[in-house]
């Protein structure tokens, strides 16, 4: 019997399903702060795809990160108002993305106080040399 790994949290009708085409799941229910932590990693992963779906498969897409977002806010018992409140406060801080701005480089001079925060995440902010 060949065996593949997925690690991963799935869909609920994919164990009965994978088992009714006579295959043998090896799975478990996850208690709560490790579901907690599986849909982060999922809503990555359904990001990624996100990323290179086509035009066709976007909206599916879209549907699996909403999905999972749904999941996630329940799994943290914040209500979608909660979620809308805390995304107005960020918008009025920082705004949306709207006006559509893509940033390729920022030029620092030597003693601005941003470059510390900016070396301080260099897998987000590669520093150019």
């Amino acid at each position: 019997m060949r065996k593949f790994r997925f690690s991963k949290l799935v869909r609920d009708n994919i164990v009965g399903a994978i088992v009714a085409n006579g295959n043998n799941p090896i799975w478990r229910t996850l208690q709560n702060d490790e579901y907690i932590y599986e849909l982060k990693k999922k809503l990555a992963e359904e990001a990624t795809e996100l990323v290179g779906a086509d035009s066709g498969e976007t909206i599916k897409e879209l549907a699996d990160v909403q999905e999972i977002i749904d999941n996630l806010l329940k799994a943290l018992k914040v209500s979608k108002k909660e979620l809308a409140q805390a995304q107005k406060e960020k918008n009025n801080k920082n705004g949306s993305f709207r006006k559509r701005q893509y940033i390729d480089l920022v030029e620092v001079e030597d003693n601005a106080s941003e470059i510390e925060y900016y070396l301080k995440f260099p897998n987000k902010y590669p520093e150019v040399k």
